[in-house]
């Protein structure tokens, strides 16, 4: 059978989602659990990657077992067996065609600005902590630029290997609630550190550094060089995968 669960993760003690050498991740962590659960070696695949100090609440994976647990093992043994900051909050069994990647429609992710000059205790490790002045409505002009279908090219690192550079977004807006300053952004997919570096950027926009029309000329040219700085990992959130 194969089974679908979603996680949630405070990710900043760990290297990412995807198992790597000499590394503590998300993956391994669950694997790990998931094996002693069941008493055999599972292998588990994620919705996507998340980077090194990125969370997640909801992010989905899914693996085969042979043996039938009721729902309610899964969460209770997973939980008891996992740290604190890693959470399972469903179980459901999906048929034998169902790939938690390709079988994606969309995803949402949402990035957390604290602004305002007294840095956080309680959420150093959940937001980006900006205490200059930012002028939110020329950063959701920003983001009314990015709606449709548009090459992202200007906005992926130097790393990435995705072959296309075209991705197709249907919601992207700044909002505020209390101090914080939260971007939403849903597409079809992402490039590596896009919603990150489209971030930097807008608030680039947001402090004066730059303007809408450059921001513009960065998303029509290409040119990563003239785009912001890549925003820091712990203000971004995976929000949800749409099946």
């Amino acid at each position: 059978m194969q089974y679908k669960l979603c996680v949630e993760y405070d990710g900043t003690n760990y290297f990412g989602w995807q198992k790597q050498r000499n590394q503590i991740t998300i993956q391994e962590t669950i694997e790990k659990a998931l094996s002693v659960l069941l008493k055999e070696k599972v292998k588990i695949l994620g919705a996507g990657r998340t980077d090194t100090g990125v969370h997640a609440i909801n992010q989905y994976f899914t693996f085969r077992t042979e043996k039938s647990l009721p729902d309610s093992a899964f969460i209770f043994g997973l939980n008891h067996l996992l740290p604190e900051d890693i959470r399972i909050k469903k179980v459901e069994r999906v048929s034998d065609d169902f790939h938690v990647i390709i079988s994606a429609k969309k995803k949402t992710y949402i990035y957390k600005i604290l602004n305002r000059f007294e840095p956080t205790a309680l959420d150093r490790n959940r937001c980006w902590h900006i205490y200059g002045e930012i002028n939110l409505e020329a950063m959701n002009q920003c983001a009314k630029l990015i709606l449709g279908r548009k090459d992202f090219r200007a906005f992926r690192s130097s790393i990435c290997s995705r072959l296309t550079t075209e991705r197709t977004v249907y919601e992207a807006f700044w909002k505020k609630e209390g101090d914080y300053l939260i971007f939403q952004i849903t597409a079809d997919g992402f490039l590596h550190n896009m919603v990150r570096i489209l971030v930097g950027t807008m608030v680039d926009v947001g402090m004066g550094k730059l303007t809408v029309t450059d921001f513009k000329n960065i998303l029509e040219k290409g040119d990563r060089k003239k785009a912001g700085k890549t925003a820091p990992p712990q203000g971004l959130y995976l929000y949800e995968v749409f099946y």
